[in-house]
């Protein structure tokens, strides 16, 4: 018989797939339905589960590596990891049906919890082999915690020097800045990266259209707004022991100054104007050419 009812249709397995692929071929429909049903703290439930499966899966991940190399107990354990997996993949997606479900999805997550639990201390509980492995799983994850903090620092750290330098930028903009020049009959002969006082520079010696050879020295930025980036290219050219330095590797005068921005915000451009100075874009290229001296 023909289900009549809400309840009815949803107690159709037929129903229940075809909902569900219309959910996941129609985003829109999916964020009505979601809308309708969870509130912004259970909108945000999902991210927060799926983090947590991804960090159990993680862990299951490290353990499946090193129990493949026992027993058949090890085999056994790796089944039930696979297990685990797949009911918190259930979970994740019962998290998207109803706030009614989101209970349910909670309460199982608790289950997976205590599973988990569980089987630690069945592999402590298994053979001399089973209980070496744990502990040295335990010293692993400890090592690991150390080594995902460390990780972490040193992701802030070079955050900061990248920021700081310009390294990442420097590169950019010297792979760029050569095709940017050829699409106006300059062509780069020669390119260096420098750094004088903490901060990097790109110089390059650039043959113009009419044969003349001149320096250009690029100030990098990833962000380019108000007057200090131009004002930093300007006192690097002025700079003595930076010119003795141009002067030593045989780049040419003159020497133009330029700055080059991952994104340029308004103002910048107007600016570059004002003060004489090259500004270059990595997604537009040329936006104010720079002044060169007459031959």
């Amino acid at each position: 018989m023909t289900p009549q009812t809400i309840e009815e249709l949803f107690q159709d397995p037929v129903f229940r797939l075809k909902f569900l692929e219309l959910l996941d071929r129609d985003p829109a429909f999916r964020e009505e339905v979601r809308r309708k049903l969870l509130t912004d703290e259970l909108l945000a439930l999902p991210e927060r589960v799926e983090r947590l499966r991804l960090e159990i899966h993680k862990e299951f991940e490290r353990v499946w590596k090193a129990i493949q190399e026992n027993n058949r107990q090890i085999a056994a354990l790796t089944e039930r990891m696979e297990r685990v997996e797949a009911q918190i993949a259930t979970l994740t997606q019962q998290v998207q049906e109803n706030s009614r479900q989101i209970a349910a999805l909670t309460e199982r997550m608790e289950r997976v919890e205590a599973q988990i639990a569980t089987l630690t201390q069945q592999v402590q509980e298994n053979s001399r082999q089973i209980a070496a492995l744990t502990e040295r799983m335990e010293r692993v994850e400890a090592q690991i915690a150390a080594l995902t903090e460390e990780v972490r620092d040193l992701r802030r750290t070079v955050g900061r020097m990248e920021e700081r330098w310009g390294l990442a930028h420097e590169n950019m903009a010297e792979d760029l800045m050569p095709r940017f020049l050829a699409s106006a009959g300059r062509q780069v002969r020669r390119s260096a990266m420098v750094q004088f006082d903490g901060e990097a520079d790109l110089v390059l010696e650039v043959e113009e259209a009419d044969g003349r050879r001149v320096t250009w020295v690029v100030e990098v930025k990833g962000r380019v707004w108000g007057p200090r980036p131009f004002e930093q290219v300007l006192e690097r050219i002025r700079d003595a022991v930076f010119r003795s330095w141009l002067q030593r590797e045989g780049f040419p005068e003159p020497v133009i100054p330029v700055v080059f921005g991952l994104a340029i915000y308004a103002g910048a451009e107007a600016m570059a104007q004002k003060l004489g100075v090259g500004l270059y874009e990595a997604r537009r290229g040329e936006v104010v050419a720079p002044s060169l001296p007459e031959p």
